[in-house]
This record gives structure tokens, sequence and C-alpha cells, in this order.
């Protein structure tokens, strides 16, 4: 009879309460929604960059194209596109590999990537403005990189169709 009982209690299935589980990954879902929509911009500077400081008062709005430019690099979505070195693009990445050109090739090839898959998007979410198209762009660039190296990103991405640029800077505490 033993062997009978424990033939029994091997085919016996136990089941799941669900309503704890349930629970539990309500509880995660809510927990990742509230840390990761909290703040609309995620920027992320690079160790070696040191960002402006100003008094704004206008908080980032809405996502765009990142764009980081340090002492050492051009990145673009934390991709490095190009390499700067004292201060100036080297020419392998200028148009015609000319070291005066003002257009950076493969930031504006990155950025016309960039903008394709936005309007790709747009297509699709034509109801949805906040998926729109609008050339904007966000510039994350180091506090202390020469102003002929912000005019050759700018103008590379004006040739790209982006046309508004963000700065990123670090909020001054109001005393």
């Amino acid at each position: 009879m033993s062997a009978r009982k424990a033939a029994k209690k091997m085919s016996d299935t136990t089941e799941l309460d669900m309503i704890p589980i349930m629970g539990l990954f309500t509880s995660l879902i809510l927990y990742l929604l509230k840390n990761f929509s909290v703040d609309p911009v995620q920027i992320q500077p690079t160790r070696d960059t040191l960002l402006p400081i100003s008094n704004t008062r206008i908080a980032p709005k809405e996502a765009a194209v990142q764009v980081a430019i340090t002492g050492r690099m051009i990145l673009v979505e934390d991709r490095v596109v190009a390499r700067v070195k004292n201060g100036r693009v080297e020419a392998e990445y200028k148009k015609d590999k000319n070291p005066a050109s003002l257009l950076i090739v493969p930031l504006k090839e990155a950025l016309v990537n960039a903008r394709e898959k936005q309007k790709l998007i747009a297509k699709y979410n034509k109801k949805k403005k906040e998926l729109q198209f609008k050339g904007t762009m966000t510039v994350i660039a180091d506090k202390r990189i020469p102003f002929r190296l912000l005019t050759e990103v700018l103008y590379s991405a004006g040739q790209a169709e982006y046309g508004a640029y963000k700065f990123a800077v670090l909020k001054k505490e109001s005393a």
C-alpha cells in the first residue's frame, strides 16, 4: 500500500498560485516605468567632457539625435564618427580631404541615417506629433573645444537637415 501512495504522490501535480506572481510582475513593471520615464532626455557626457554652466530655466522636452563633441572625437548617439586632434577634425574626415573644409563627411552621413530613421518612424506614426522629424539635435560639447570645431559640426548637421540645436549644459544652482 505504501508503493501505491508513493505513486499517487508522484502523479499529483501541484498548482502554482498566479496572483502573487502577477503582483510581483506588476510591481516590477511599475518600478521600471517610473525609473525610465522620470527624465525625458538622458544625456551622457563622456569622462573627458566638461559641460558649460548655465542658469537656464528651460527643461529638455523632446528626444533628439545626440551629437557629442570632445577634445578627441565626435560621436553621434554614442558612436564615434570622426577623430579630433589638437582641436581640429583630421583631414581624412573632411570633404575632399581638405583640412579647410567645413563639411565633416562621416558626421553628415551618420546624421542623414538618423534623419531617415526618424522619418521612417514618423511615416508610420503620423498622428503622434512627438515622433515627427523636426530636425532637432542635442549638442553635448566640451566647453574647451574651439569655436571652429563647433562651427564645422553645426554646418555638417545643417547639410543633413538638422537646423535646430539644443546645447546640453549644467544647471547652475541658485543660491
